[in-house]
């Protein structure tokens, strides 16, 4: 019995691992500040890097880290200057993705769900300086396409708020995602 125990363990594993579709992934793009943010931050980096596995050929999921830059802006209000600093989001995600074709130009939608950490928001005029940072839960929904390896799609980011602040962004992104063992 623990012979055939064993060897059916052997077969499944063996099975599983014929079949694995190891992802790996990264790019950079271009993020557009959303929400509150977006009142005083300019657009910035956005960066990516994934790690997944493919469940089908349609479905994968994925450990999935984003970090976006967002340049700080000045303003003026009754004749006072307001320096707002630069402001980063980071995010780390558990992400499952959904191609709508099995072969050549592959179209996406993809979710994912997890946390973002948004670094110190500094407002600094002539008289005081103010800070914010804060983890928030964080969800972002995706549409893309996956072409060879070249792997492109537009992002919505929602990070939560910092203080008083919405934050989220919209990013643009090109990269490339390898497939180990399948499409």
């Amino acid at each position: 019995m623990k012979k055939l125990l064993f060897f059916t363990a052997i077969v499944v594993l063996g099975l599983t691992t014929t079949n694995a579709q190891v992802k790996f992934g990264f790019g950079l793009g271009y993020a557009l500040p959303v929400g509150d943010i977006g009142d005083f931050t300019d657009g910035g980096i956005a960066g990516h890097a994934e790690l997944g596995y493919g469940i089908t050929n349609n479905i994968d999921v994925s450990i999935y880290y984003q970090g976006d830059f967002l340049v700080g802006a000045d303003l003026e209000n009754d004749g006072t200057v307001t320096s707002v600093g630069n402001v980063t989001v980071s995010s780390f995600m558990l992400n499952g993705r959904y191609f709508f074709k099995e072969d050549g130009f592959r179209p996406y939608g993809s979710l994912g769900l997890g946390l973002a950490s948004i670094g110190s928001i500094d407002f600094e005029d002539n008289a005081t300086s103010a800070g914010a940072s804060s983890s928030n839960f964080a969800f972002r929904p995706a549409v893309g396409f996956k072409y060879k390896v070249l792997n492109f799609n537009v992002a919505y980011l929602t990070a939560g708020k910092s203080g008083d602040a919405s934050v989220g962004d919209l990013t643009v992104n090109v990269g490339l995602l390898f497939t180990f063992g399948g499409k």
